[in-house]
């Protein structure tokens, strides 16, 4: 998480709107309206999402939450936890969800897209579709759809790419196919510049999806912790 960490209990209160991303929300998606009823001790009770049928959507209580907060002029997001759901007055549905104790504050609303120390093996595949020799690159940033990866020359946009994403710790090697969306130039310190190539998964499972999404979550929280414990 790249923005300013402030603490959440000092920007979070009653009546902010919300939007909520479970484990399984499908990236590049909205996620679901909500807003806080109540603050409880460590606790958020916010109203009870809804789909697009008007279906609560009820999370498996300890699901890990990804949450942006609507602020004067900025945005903030974090991570949460469920802790149960019920009625605040008796009345408005609700979820119980977990306060932590920073929040990050940015200005573009975005999803998680999140930067790991992983490396892929990657093989290109042209128009005639004969597949290059693996090439072992490292990766910069890792999000449910797909992620970018350090090269050294621009790849044409559409470009087929063969992928395995190596060592994913709790999940393993995950192996797929994927195409290019996006090229940036990136000067380095010896202005020799590289490439972040930008890829997009194609055909990932849901339940694939899912544990990369969880491992993120994972990855958030332990940088989190980290700027927590240095300050």
């Amino acid at each position: 998480m790249a923005g300013e960490l402030v603490e959440a209990r000092s920007i979070l209160f009653i009546g902010q709107r919300l939007e909520i991303f479970f484990e399984n929300t499908e990236e590049g998606t909205s996620g679901y309206t909500s807003r806080i009823e109540d603050i409880v001790g460590d606790d958020l009770i916010v109203a009870m999402p809804v789909d697009e049928r008007l279906v609560p959507i009820i999370p498996r209580v300890g699901e890990n939450l990804y949450v942006l907060a609507g602020g004067d002029g900025c945005h903030y997001r974090f991570f949460s936890v469920h802790r149960g759901h019920g009625r605040h007055d008796g009345r408005i549905p609700t979820l119980r969800i977990s306060i932590p104790e920073f929040v990050e504050r940015f200005q573009k609303r975005g999803l998680f897209r999140t930067k790991v120390n992983l490396t892929a093996t990657i093989r290109h595949i042209d128009a005639e579709g004969t597949i290059d020799a693996p090439t072992n690159v490292p990766i910069v940033d890792l999000s449910g759809s797909g992620l970018s990866f350090i090269w050294p020359q621009r790849l044409p946009i559409d470009t087929g790419v063969a992928l395995d994403i190596n060592d994913i710790p709790g999940i393993g090697t995950i192996e797929m196919m994927s195409k290019v969306m996006r090229v940036t130039r990136v000067e380095r310190e010896d202005d020799t510049p590289v490439y972040h190539i930008g890829i997009q998964f194609l055909a990932v499972s849901r339940s694939m999806r899912d544990e990369i999404v969880r491992y993120l979550f994972q990855v958030q929280r332990a940088q989190v912790e980290r700027v927590d414990n240095d300050e």
